[in-house]
């Protein structure tokens, strides 16, 4: 049997044990045993979040089938989609996330870790350099977006993906508890 791998990359404040990374490892462990799961931990620095992401990717024994991102991480999942030419499952990703971190300057503590640090002006700068502007292999993604999301305008996320397969769940929020229901649809994209 081939042994093939997901990435999954986590959100802002969140980590490889948000409800949706464990629901990912159980459906993948439960229904297809043949895929292993990395959830690497990513930094809330988002300039730092960006290096290990891509170390995680470029550490994986072969190219991954796919990358699932939540958020900040589907943020990261659409950039090494379009950089890579490797499907990504972005669940309400962050489409423009240096307009929003001006908003989370100072200091945090991640919830899941205990981690503590400081984000400043000059670790969300770079964003902007990485943004994507338009997508040039619509075929790659697949966009799951909550209408209700309360962190994000679903809108923009719709708007950069139109040409994608983009899910739009009415009333549903930003964390999509909508999530295991899906996971049968995205494996399925992931191995056509």
């Amino acid at each position: 049997m081939n042994q093939h791998h997901l990435l999954y990359l986590h959100g802002f404040l969140s980590s490889p044990d948000s409800l949706k990374a464990q629901q990912t490892r159980q459906y993948i462990a439960q229904h297809h045993p043949d895929i292993t799961v990395h959830t690497p931990q990513l930094s809330g620095v988002p300039a730092l979040a960006i290096r290990e992401a891509e170390a995680a990717l470029n550490a994986l024994p072969q190219s991954p089938i796919g990358i699932i991102g939540s958020s900040m991480g589907g943020f990261l999942a659409g950039l090494f989609a379009e950089q890579y030419q490797i499907k990504a499952v972005l669940i309400n990703p962050a489409v423009a996330p240096h307009r929003l971190f001006p908003d989370y300057l100072g200091q945090h503590t991640n919830p899941y870790t205990g981690d503590v640090f400081e984000l400043k002006r000059e670790d969300i700068s770079p964003l902007a350099d990485v943004v994507l502007r338009h997508i040039v292999h619509p075929d790659l993604a697949q966009v799951y977006l909550g209408t209700a999301d309360e962190v994000l305008d679903y809108r923009l996320a719709e708007k950069l993906y139109q040409n994608s397969d983009v899910l739009l769940s009415e009333g549903s929020d930003h964390a999509y508890s909508e999530f295991p229901e899906y996971l049968p649809r995205m494996l399925r994209f992931f191995m056509a």
